[in-house]
């Protein structure tokens, strides 16, 4: 792939990535139907990476995306397994049944995922799928 291309294809995935932070990310019980923005996810998810959350492990999927893009420009073949584990990270949280939603542990169904996982998803796939191109 030129180096054209990778640009432009980083381009895309990262407009897709900002666009997924202005959306909510999922829908959960507790005390009521609550809508979570994309953007606090992403600014504090990693404050659940303490070993016994795997929210916090499915944020870590955030930070191979970005090493991905860095791998990428610099043209360095490791950037595939970072995307991957990276998508893999991110796809695995289709399979959470709840949430982690204070520091004190208290759990809460998810109803539904909502536009800015998907969108989020699909930036990191994105950039994934079109590495092999």
């Amino acid at each position: 792939m030129t180096h054209l291309k990778i640009n432009i294809v980083i381009l895309i995935s990262s407009v897709i990535f900002l666009i997924s932070l202005t959306q909510d990310c999922v829908n959960y019980q507790y005390f009521g139907s609550i809508h979570y923005p994309s953007y606090l996810a992403f600014l504090l998810g990693w404050t659940y990476f303490d070993g016994f959350r795997w929210e916090g492990l499915v944020w870590v999927a955030n930070l191979l995306y970005f090493l991905g893009i860095v791998l990428m420009i610099k043209r360095n073949y490791k950037a595939v397994f970072a995307l991957i584990i990276s998508s893999f990270l991110a796809i695995s949280f289709i399979f959470f049944d709840n949430i982690t939603i204070t520091k004190s542990g208290r759990i809460a169904s998810i109803i539904e995922l909502e536009s800015g996982y998907f969108l989020w998803l699909i930036s990191i796939l994105f950039l994934t799928f079109l590495r092999f191109i």
